[in-house]
């Protein structure tokens, strides 16, 4: 059975990457909220890896064939442009593919600043304010790598959220230790670090940091020690009236909390 698209065929593509096998439902929360914000998409699900794992290990080689492999298949599915709600993937699509991979000619759209311009052109959307202090982590590949720090702030102040800064934070934030694969090579030294950066919160007096990646949030929940650890889908989610729910079957799409049937036919 081959699923066909709600929307009109505009190029652009949401690729999940390996998040999809390890928070299926974080996945289809974050589809259901670009249905929400008028956010037209397809999916992109190859069952592949970005690469950034295997280019981080060493293996430039390796990484080097992934790449063209995964270029090669994102042009015969037609692919323009690339939304992606992980960090991860964000950096290394707009980062590491054009230095590698000479004729990389596909968009990769911040997706941060897309919602955020969602959001201000229709503030009807959100539902419910928050009216809650937090703190907000910054993703080293977010951070650091691609400069993206106001708009997910911008969003969470959108959303009703007062942000408490720890002490670390923005240009000079404080690893969480999920990056560089460290969680599965000193597994020991990546829990430190996580529950250095939840000290980091305490001392500041919040008792909910809001990270947006789903890498931080599996390694900071697993060291929380009594600090709320959410995910930015989550607040999202909260904020325009989408909750999470049970894994759709492939021929349904959902939008709010309706279930769309959809045309489908026999490949």
């Amino acid at each position: 059975m081959r699923l066909f698209s709600l929307f009109k065929d505009s190029g652009t593509f949401y690729f999940p990457g390996c998040v999809s096998f390890k928070f299926p439902e974080y996945v289809e929360l974050y589809k259901r909220i670009f249905y929400k914000l008028g956010i037209d998409f397809d999916v992109l699900d190859l069952g592949v890896c970005c690469g950034l794992p295997v280019l981080e290990q060493g293996y430039e080689g390796e990484a080097r064939k992934l790449m063209r492999k995964n270029f090669e298949n994102f042009k015969i599915k037609g692919v323009k442009r690339i939304i992606t709600n992980c960090p991860a993937c964000y950096k290394v699509f707009s980062q590491d593919y054009p230095e590698m991979i000479p004729d990389w000619d596909i968009e990769v759209v911040n997706l941060w600043g897309l919602i955020l311009e969602k959001l201000e052109n229709k503030p009807r959307l959100i539902k419910q304010k928050a009216m809650e202090f937090v703190s907000y982590h910054d993703s080293c590949y977010l951070g650091r790598y691609s400069g993206i720090y106001d708009e997910p702030r911008k969003i969470l102040k959108l959303l009703g959220y007062e942000l408490e800064e720890m002490n670390d934070s923005r240009e000079n934030s404080f690893c969480c230790g999920s990056c560089g694969g460290l969680p599965r090579t000193n597994f020991a030294l990546a829990d430190k670090i996580a529950k250095e950066r939840i000290l980091q919160a305490k001392r500041v007096g919040v008792k909910k940091i809001i990270v947006a990646s789903l890498d931080n949030y599996k390694l900071l929940k697993k060291n929380s020690d009594g600090i709320d650890i959410v995910e930015l889908s989550e607040v999202l989610g909260l904020g325009l009236g989408i909750k999470k729910m049970e894994i759709p079957k492939e021929d349904e799409r959902f939008v709010e909390d309706e279930v769309i049937d959809i045309e489908v036919e026999n490949e």
